[in-house]
């Protein structure tokens, strides 16, 4: 293998080397300095995505790279919401359907209750329950529930309680973790960690994913794995800022009016995530068809970039400087690769 020999660019050297090298129009919107400002606060690295959809149009405008990468934020802004909103439905089902089954609150560290028999709770989920000394912060006045937890219960007081003589899962860490009652661990706990309790857990002999599957419409729960995994997927991309309108995502079997929706559009692509996490949260009723849903919440995310003040700062007033035509030009790009 050879060792890496690329160049240390400035990002005004890299604006330079797109209208000198790569044939890129100059801005009519924007002033050299203003591009070079946005350009350093995106970053050279992550706005080279975005120089890969445009150089391949007939005419390659710096503006349209610079639209590309806003409207992107603003979409992923709207996919962020809709994966929290998700989250917190699968957190409440989740709860909701294991206190069916069960009276105890620590349920989940008994091994009987599980289907994966090495199954661990991650480490990101678990360090929000560390064992804190009892002469820690108290500055707020209303402190949070974990907080509260902490300062007023132990675990060995709940073990003895809940867990006497059972069967506990392996590589529990008393000394480290105060484990707390399941509705708080869910509460606090990561989206991979939920999927996972859904995927393991079974209380009396019924599978939790079963029964929380049920609640999103999907009867096959190896289908429904899948969408939490596609879901878990597009959280982590929105959550790390990664590109999102033009990237191929893992696939999820269409059900409903999610599957009769998505028949013109390739189904790795954006559209096709922001069709399945409607329909994750039972919105996909409410529309007739296809083309009334991409007019009623596709269409508008152009009309609201205009209007959001984050966005509208950060590029100088670009969407708002853009012509009616330019507008409808960069639109055409963006919904091919959403759909295509």
């Amino acid at each position: 293998m050879d060792s890496y020999q690329g160049d240390m660019v400035s990002a005004k050297d890299f604006v330079d080397s797109l209208y000198r090298d790569k044939g890129f129009n100059k801005s009519k919107y924007l002033s050299k300095d203003e591009i070079v400002t946005i350009c350093q606060n995106i970053g050279i690295f992550k706005l080279k995505g975005y120089v890969r959809e445009i150089r391949s149009l007939p005419e390659k405008n710096i503006d349209d790279v610079m639209y590309l990468y806003f409207f992107d934020k603003y979409f992923s802004k709207i996919l962020f919401d809709l994966t929290i909103r998700i989250e917190s439905k699968l957190k409440s089902i989740l709860i909701d359907e294991c206190y069916a089954l069960t009276r105890n609150h620590f349920f989940y560290l008994e091994q009987r209750n599980h289907k994966w028999s090495n199954y661990r709770i991650d480490f990101a989920t678990l360090k929000n329950w560390e064992i804190q000394s009892r002469d820690g912060n108290q500055s707020e006045h209303y402190r949070h529930y974990i907080q509260f937890y902490l300062k007023n219960y132990d675990f060995s007081s709940n073990k003895q309680r809940y867990l006497n003589n059972r069967g506990l899962l392996n590589d529990l860490d008393e000394s480290r973790y105060n484990y707390p009652p399941f509705k708080y661990l869910v509460e606090s706990a990561t989206l991979g960690s939920v999927n996972s309790f859904i995927g393991s857990l079974k209380i009396n002999s019924q599978d939790i994913d079963k029964k929380v599957s049920h609640h999103f419409g999907v009867g096959n729960t190896e289908i429904f794995r899948h969408y939490l995994e596609r879901l878990n997927e597009i959280r982590n991309r929105v959550a790390h800022g990664g590109r999102m309108f033009n990237r191929t995502y893992r696939s999820a079997t269409g059900i409903g009016k999610f599957q009769s929706f998505r028949q013109s559009i390739n189904n790795h692509k954006s559209m096709d995530v922001f069709l399945f996490l409607h329909y994750m949260l039972n919105r996909l009723e409410r529309y007739r068809n296809f083309e009334d849903f991409k007019r009623k919440h596709v269409a508008k995310l152009f009309g609201e970039l205009k209007k959001d003040r984050l966005s509208d700062d950060e590029s100088f007033g670009l969407s708002n400087k853009y012509t009616k035509k330019d507008t409808e030009r960069i639109k055409k790009v963006i919904l091919r690769r959403m759909s295509n």
